[in-house]
């Protein structure tokens, strides 16, 4: 049987990198202002702004449509960060299709890529993931940062 939870750690430069996030509630935002942090260029598309955070950030691109396939032109990375599992999946889907990489907050196997808890000191960074377990994460990045 296949694993679908065997993902490979990687450090990556997301400088000037495009990124399409699809949606903008909690999550979506929590993802952006991470990733604008590395350098990335975002653009969100959302059929509506549940974050009010979204609107203070500089550097973001924020269209109020629908998502289209078109979009995926050029774009590095997907974050399907919709509260509907299904659409997720199908952008997870046309994403992997693609070779894009894609990350699904509905689900911790439909995607090719996730995000983990981040320790970013000085002379170090340190990701930590504890295969979709979001709490598991930050209960060792809570443990590990107290040790640094």
């Amino acid at each position: 049987m296949e694993d679908k939870n065997l993902f490979f750690p990687l450090f990556i430069n997301l400088k000037n990198k495009e990124i399409l996030i699809i949606g903008a509630g909690k999550i979506a935002y929590r993802k952006a202002t991470t990733l604008l942090k590395y350098g990335a260029k975002i653009k969100v598309v959302t059929k509506e702004i549940k974050e009010e955070g979204f609107r203070e950030l500089k550097n973001i691109d924020i269209s109020i449509k629908e998502f289209s396939e078109n979009m995926l032109e050029n774009v590095f990375m997907v974050i399907c960060a919709t509260d509907n599992s299904e659409f997720n999946e199908k952008i997870y889907k046309l994403c992997d299709r693609k070779n894009i990489l894609v990350n699904n907050i509905t689900s911790k196997t439909e995607m090719n890529c996730r995000f983990g808890s981040v320790i970013d000191k000085e002379d170090c960074i340190l990701g930590i993931s504890a295969k979709g377990n979001p709490k598991k994460s930050k209960e060792l990045r809570e443990k590990l940062e107290k040790l640094l």
